[in-house]
């Protein structure tokens, strides 16, 4: 059997994160002449029901499967991967904490899993269980993305907005896109509990 490994890609939103996992379970298909199994959670059907998509179009099938994964859900997975060499997770922050199980029991049965997933929520606090996997992992990429506001190169932090201002208080969880987040930097990023402190 062969050694697992587990990746985590993680950044803000508009890192390319799920650009970057595509891109290598792509490269491992093509060339590692490896099988790929992708997940996705089934509540992020932004722009494909059966596929990862990256804002630059990568493409990727995916099986969607609940956010709130229980005994079944995982047995079901383990399962449907057992003659696969890579599986990935797309989105693993929305994942509740059998995530965490998963990715480590696929990773014993020697798969090489890759996950993506925002690295802090919009009040630039850990978003799920994203901590527990990057103190797993044996490979992490920590992407960045363009600042809205300055153009800075260093936007590490996802800001909710509503008609393009900082938000006070909300759910942490709410599936969006451009029109509520834009990627920024330390500097610009302002936190709910300062929203009025500006």
């Amino acid at each position: 059997m062969s050694t697992g490994r587990i990746t985590v890609i993680t950044g803000p939103m508009f890192s390319e994160k799920s650009g970057e996992l595509i891109r290598r379970c792509q490269k491992l298909m093509k060339y590692g002449r490896r099988s790929v199994v992708a997940y996705k959670p089934a509540e992020d059907n932004r722009y494909a029901e059966d596929e990862i998509v990256s804002r630059i179009g990568y493409r990727l099938p995916a099986i969607s499967i609940p956010r709130k994964l229980t005994e079944q859900t995982v047995a079901n997975i383990m399962k449907q991967t057992r003659d696969a060499d890579v599986v990935a997770f797309d989105e693993v922050q929305f994942f509740n904490r059998p995530i965490m199980v998963l990715v480590q029991e696929l990773a014993y049965y020697g798969k090489h899993v890759i996950v993506d997933g925002l690295n802090m929520d919009y009040r630039g606090e850990e978003f799920g269980y994203i901590g527990g996997l990057l103190a797993m992992a044996d490979d992490i990429e920590k992407m960045s993305a363009f600042c809205a506001v300055c153009g800075s190169s260093e936007g590490n932090f996802t800001q909710r907005i509503i008609n393009g201002e900082p938000v006070k208080v909300g759910p942490i969880v709410m599936i969006g896109d451009s029109e509520a987040y834009e990627p920024r930097c330390r500097r610009c990023f302002v936190p709910p509990h300062k929203v009025d402190c500006e």
